[in-house]
């Protein structure tokens, strides 16, 4: 094993050997407990940085809720506190003291019900101050979930050893998945795996560790030679020491004008030994073409010696 300083990534060394600091997502694989109960940042984290089918799901049924609460504090305020409401029935004053509740507090108020009781009076100018908040905080965070930049990073499913000059290399193929221009990209690479009780971090030096520009696929390289803490490890070895390789990526985007990150990690069993990537670039009337649906294709080969 070649020694070198060992690399503190902020996860210890004492963590079970199982441990897995990244997972294939990019997110980190920390669960934090004892935080207080009410933490009105990681709300608004939480609501930026879910996916859109959540996000609308949560806001669709805050707003179903907040209404029905409504209609059942106008259902209870009695006959004749809103004009045009049917009474005959109670599930038909209910549903009529929703829709009124609807138009309130979206400020639509299409003029035909409206209070009539000070006391409703009072409760829909409470509403509609409470609308306005609602519709303030939804397109904030729309325009915070449009405008907050994200490098949408595809990496290939599996990682490989190949034969590489006059040795071999581990590799990793990605892609940017965006229409936006990723600039000054750069990447770092740590091999981690367990020793004892705890686990060491290695850096992994690379061939190329930054381009200009990231237009097409990037297959980064590390070589195996005396300077790699790969030097001697096999398949064996990997997995009795449940490696895994974390992955790093920095690059500007300049579509926002500002640094993106990225992130992602193999561990042993997701590293394909005696195999390279096959290219998924292709040139047709003068028009260069990367079909990111080949960037897992791998051909079988033999390694060096």
């Amino acid at each position: 094993m070649n020694k070198q300083k060992n690399k503190e990534l902020g996860f210890g060394k004492n963590v079970d050997s199982n441990f897995r600091y990244i997972k294939r997502d990019g997110s980190i694989n920390v669960k934090r407990k004892g935080l207080p109960l009410f933490r009105p940042f990681d709300l608004f984290h939480m609501l930026i940085t879910i996916g859109w089918v959540q996000f609308l799901f949560l806001t669709a049924l805050s707003f179903l809720l907040i209404n029905g609460l409504f209609a059942l504090i106008y259902f209870f305020c009695g006959k004749g506190a809103i004009s045009l409401i049917d009474y005959s029935s109670p599930v038909k004053t209910y549903w009529d003291s929703f829709f009124f509740s609807i138009q309130t507090i979206t400020t639509v108020g299409y003029g035909g019900m409206r209070p009539i009781l000070l006391s409703t009076k009072i409760i829909s100018s409470v509403e509609s101050f409470i609308g306005l908040l609602g519709i303030a905080l939804v397109t904030g965070l729309l325009y915070g979930r449009f405008s907050r930049p994200v490098a949408k990073i595809k990496y290939s499913d599996l990682a490989v050893v190949t034969p590489f000059k006059t040795g071999n290399a581990f590799m990793v193929k990605l892609a940017n998945q965006r229409s936006s221009k990723l600039i000054e990209a750069e990447v770092s690479m740590f091999l981690s795996y367990s020793i004892g009780e705890g686990r060491v971090n290695l850096p992994m030096e690379l061939d190329l560790k930054k381009i200009d520009f990231l237009a097409m696929t990037w297959t980064v390289v590390h070589p195996i030679n005396e300077n790699s803490p790969w030097v001697g490890l096999t398949e064996v070895d990997m997995k009795k020491g449940n490696a895994e390789v974390v992955i790093l990526l920095k690059a500007f985007d300049d579509t926002f004008s500002q640094t993106v990150y990225s992130r992602t990690s193999y561990k042993y069993d997701e590293v394909q030994w005696g195999a390279k990537f096959k290219t998924s670039i292709s040139t047709e009337n003068n028009q260069v073409t990367v079909d990111l649906d080949r960037i897992d294709e791998l051909e079988v080969v033999e390694l060096n010696t």
